[in-house]
């Protein structure tokens, strides 16, 4: 009998589908909540006692950081499923060279992309024309987030690693404590040791630090699922089994990469949206940071959903459930339009005092609320395209949703930008870049899930 103080799994392919989903979707919200309040702190406070070309500075490397973390993530997703659908078939063996693998090449994986983005900054930096007024201070903050990025990733991959076994509360719980501790130390290094930005990013470098060590403590304690009769082991973290399965990670890439690549190359091509924003000046940058904020806000509950499904997918497509995938994936959805229309009515009407939070630069909130309101009324297609794309995942299919979101989030929303600021100056030109691609690749998501998903269940 196992010890009752590991960690202890969720079993997604027995008992009440909703109540599953949404235990497992809350605590993950919670979480990306929490892990979104890093960059939000930095704005916040370094808004209002660094000012507006501090805020612009900070707000301009937001998207250069998600290139990096978009190419992780996208690989763990694979990791992910792997791990899922052993879990549900009971592997143990499949599972536990899975956990190592995954472990292992995040481990590598993490100091390659930290050392790429130390010493690749300044020239990304000077593609996407940063102003020279902001550009000392961007690439400051930016060199110091990526020269911690890979404590990010570790984390990122162990919380990963237990929301596949179904349990989202753990990583919760420290990721709640490191968020608080990237506040403290924000207001610690920018209030009273005035280390401007360069304090805003070691604060979110040692948060990042923190926060692996409660995750890799649960994996050297042990994970175990809870049976009728006992809880069995299914996975110990020791480090002379932390190796790379080769058979197993060129099914992890295979499908984690095409959606890594697509996740890069799209917030790639979110900098590059970026470069069309700073034409307008430090106000619009600024507006344009403020914005982000509340994008962010907004995507984590389509992340958490999209992510409970794939995870619950995985699971009962390894346990052979049709049936019972086809109920989950239809209330998750409805629980997924009933939160982003929420959501998005929210941000609409209240986007003016929102943006207040801040900054106190009146022009900077007027470009943040004409985003908001830009974007808001088409929120609930951005998460169509990502629901159904995760859905997919969690049966192994992952090439096709990754040609359909670059072709509409990297190549479509490109040539609209390319061609709509040269018909009109205005920065409304560049406001509804988002809008459109959403119109045209959630339609384009949806009708390959319906024609894809009766040959998956057709295998079952």
């Amino acid at each position: 009998m196992i010890s009752s103080n590991r960690t202890k799994t969720m079993d997604m392919t027995s008992g009440a589908i909703i109540s599953q989903i949404v235990s497992f979707a809350v605590p993950l919200f919670l979480g990306n909540i929490f892990q979104q309040l890093y960059n939000t702190a930095d704005c916040f406070i370094v808004g209002h006692f660094l000012g507006r070309d501090a805020l612009a500075a900070v707000g301009s490397t937001s998207h250069l950081v998600l290139i990096a973390i978009g190419f992780f993530n996208g690989l763990s997703t694979g990791a992910q499923v792997i791990i899922s659908q052993s879990f549900g078939a009971r592997d143990t063996k499949t599972l536990n060279a899975a956990i190592n693998t995954s472990l292992l090449f995040s481990f590598i994986t993490g100091i390659v992309l930290s050392f790429v983005g130390f010493f690749a900054s300044p020239l990304i930096l000077k593609l996407i024309s940063v102003p020279p007024s902001i550009f000392k201070l961007a690439s400051s903050y930016l060199r110091i987030y990526f020269s911690g990025i890979s404590f990010l990733i570790l984390y990122n991959m162990a919380s990963g690693i237990l929301r596949a076994l179904g349990d989202s509360k753990r990583p919760l719980y420290f990721l709640i404590f490191s968020s608080f501790v990237n506040i403290i130390l924000d207001l610690l290094f920018i209030i009273i040791l005035k280390m401007g930005v360069k304090g805003a990013a070691l604060a979110t470098v040692f948060s990042q630090m923190i926060s692996v060590i409660p995750a890799f403590v649960i994996l050297f304690a042990g994970i175990n699922v809870a049976t009728k009769s006992e809880n069995q082991e299914v996975f110990r973290f020791s480090l002379k089994n932390l190796k790379i399965n080769i058979s197993i990670l060129k099914k992890m890439l295979k499908i984690g990469l095409p959606g890594a690549v697509s996740s890069s190359v799209t917030s790639f091509s979110n900098t590059f949206m970026q470069k069309y924003v700073n034409i307008y000046g430090a106000s619009c940058i600024a507006g344009w940071a403020v914005f982000a904020r509340f994008d962010g806000f907004i995507i984590m509950p389509m992340i958490s959903i999209s992510f409970a499904v794939t995870t619950f997918v995985s699971q009962n497509y390894g346990a052979r459930q049709s049936a019972r995938i086809k109920n989950g994936i239809q209330l998750s959805y409805l629980l997924n339009v009933f939160i982003i229309g929420f959501l998005s009515i929210l941000l609409f009407v209240f986007a003016q005092f929102l943006s207040s939070f801040f900054t106190d630069d009146a022009e900077s909130i007027r470009y943040a609320s004409l985003f908001i309101r830009y974007t808001a009324p088409f929120y609930l297609l951005c998460s169509t395209t990502m629901f159904f794309s995760q859905a997919l995942r969690g049966f192994g299919d992952s090439l096709v949703p990754t040609i359909i979101t670059f072709s509409g989030f990297v190549v479509l929303r490109q040539a609209f930008l390319f061609i709509a600021t040269r018909l009109s100056d205005s920065f409304a030109a560049v406001a509804v870049g988002y809008p459109v691609v959403w119109c045209v690749t959630s339609l384009v998501m949806f009708l390959y899930y319906r024609w894809k998903i009766k040959n998956k269940f057709n295998q079952l």
